[in-house]
């Protein structure tokens, strides 16, 4: 209960921080100046705080460690993904690199989800 608080509060944080870049980018003394700019620190600051909340929150029911290592990989990939995007819509003008890393971002999220499902606890069909 208590992890899934904390996850919560640090997700709360992250959202706040994708839709507050200037607040990080004063914090952190970071140029604002273009909308790849105002991308990079929703995404990079505000979009990893949502993905390591959703990872806490989500903590208890991950049993290995392998689990873990891909759920905190994937849901970091998800958070940096979901604040780029919003990133795309508020601040627009996304330049090619963000298009890379955006494919980037959910080609790691599938390639986790999946190592996630195969590896699931009791549901694991290997070959015989």
């Amino acid at each position: 209960m208590v992890l899934r608080l904390a996850g919560l509060v640090v997700v709360v944080a992250g959202a706040y921080f994708v839709m507050s870049p200037l607040v990080v980018a004063d914090l952190l003394s970071r140029p604002h100046d273009t909308s790849t700019q105002m991308i990079n620190l929703r995404a990079s600051w505000g979009g990893t705080l949502l993905g390591i909340g959703a990872f806490i929150a989500w903590l208890p029911s991950l049993h290995t460690w392998m689990r873990r290592i891909v759920a905190l990989l994937g849901c970091a990939m998800a958070g940096i993904g979901v604040a780029r995007l919003i990133g795309f819509a508020i601040d627009g003008d996304p330049d090619t690199r963000q298009a890379i890393w955006i494919s980037a971002e959910a080609a790691i999220v599938v390639i986790c989800a999946i190592v996630l499902r195969v590896n699931a606890r009791g549901t694991t069909s290997r070959p015989r």
